[in-house]
């Protein structure tokens, strides 16, 4: 009878290693520090990558931002202003069309929390308050460019004369006075039209002086009398050559550039300034010259050259110590003897 092992076939391919769990089962909020089993329904979520270390959730508890909602919303007396406070705070995505979503729906959770639920919706998916800095200020700036054209458009527009009882143009004592008597009613609406012309090219809410002032009320004068001497046939060579001349007072003659922005500094002087205000220092001493190089330049430049043009700095002094180390000198003897002596030997 055949033996048989008792020892089993198997096979000696090791199998696959099971997966280590090495998974947080305890969570602390970083304000009360209470404990909790799981961030889930405990911590509200966020998009921002500040806590994408932390799973995507925020560092505090539900409980914590309820309270700093409440703390904000009677410190700033606004619900809204208090839910904007609070994702300042924590780098969550603000928009007034979130907020009014929150009228609309209904939820257990507190006001702040149901607001920071829908942040996380597909459609936010991805923003911070960084979005939100930045659209506020495209929305800035398009209320800027808004105001800026309806300005622009309104002042432009042409004074249309108020008629009294006869049909007679009626005009503003203010306008009397700015321009002086004499004028007749339609001249002083023609000056109105070419006085809001030119203050339509300046800045809202530019104020003139008194001289810039006097120097309008003449160009807008001339102005007016040139367009009826053209069309009288009567020479105007003159009164434009005293207009281009009132232009160049104003300084709004085409030839000349007029500096927009009014805080202007000249590059040298702003370098002074930070020189001043926050000096460059002194590097140290084992990396001041290391190579000789910057006292060469000083002493055999720029000393030589003050040497040689009469100036007496610190950089002449410093090339007349160098040269003295090079300088060989007639040596002068004591003994009267040894005086004759070189001479004979001169001799």
């Amino acid at each position: 009878m055949a033996r048989t092992s008792k020892i089993q076939s198997t096979s000696t391919k090791p199998k696959q290693a099971a997966p280590l769990k090495d998974e947080r089962t305890e969570f602390y909020c970083c304000r009360c520090q209470k404990e909790y089993k799981r961030q889930k329904a405990n911590f509200p979520a966020s998009q921002s990558t500040l806590y994408k270390g932390n799973g995507g959730y925020l560092a505090i508890c539900n409980n914590c931002v309820d309270e700093l909602f409440e703390h904000y919303k009677a410190a700033l007396g606004n619900e809204a202003d208090a839910i904007r406070r609070v994702c300042l705070k924590f780098d969550i995505y603000w928009n007034p069309e979130i907020y009014q979503m929150l009228n609309k729906a209904s939820t257990s959770q507190s006001r702040v929390r149901a607001y920071i639920s829908k942040t996380n919706l597909y459609k936010y998916i991805g923003k911070t308050f960084d979005d939100t800095l930045d659209e506020e200020y495209a929305q800035k700036l398009e209320a800027e460019a808004a105001a800026q054209a309806e300005y622009e458009e309104s002042i432009i527009k042409n004074v249309e004369p108020i008629l009294d009882d006869d049909n007679e143009i009626v005009v503003d004592e203010k306008v009397i006075q700015y321009w002086g008597t004499g004028f007749t009613s339609e001249m002083y609406i023609e000056l109105e039209n070419r006085r809001n012309y030119w203050m339509s090219q300046y800045p809202p809410g530019t104020v003139l002086n008194p001289g810039e002032e006097g120097l309008l009320r003449q160009i807008c004068n001339l102005e007016i009398s040139i367009n009826q001497d053209r069309a009288a046939g009567k020479p105007i060579e003159k009164s434009v050559n005293t207009l281009n001349t009132l232009f160049g007072s104003m300084n709004i003659k085409p030839s000349q550039k007029r500096e927009v922005e009014e805080n202007y500094i000249p590059f040298g002087c702003e370098i002074a300034r930070f020189e001043e205000s926050d000096p460059i220092p002194d590097p140290d001493p084992e990396f001041e010259d290391v190579d000789g190089m910057r006292r060469n330049i000083l002493t055999w430049f720029l000393g030589s050259l003050c040497k040689t043009a009469g100036v007496k700095n610190e950089y002449s002094d410093l090339f007349e110590e160098e040269i003295a180390k090079y300088t060989v000198e007639r040596p002068k003897y004591d003994d009267p003897e040894d005086d004759i002596e070189e001479s004979e030997t001169v001799v």
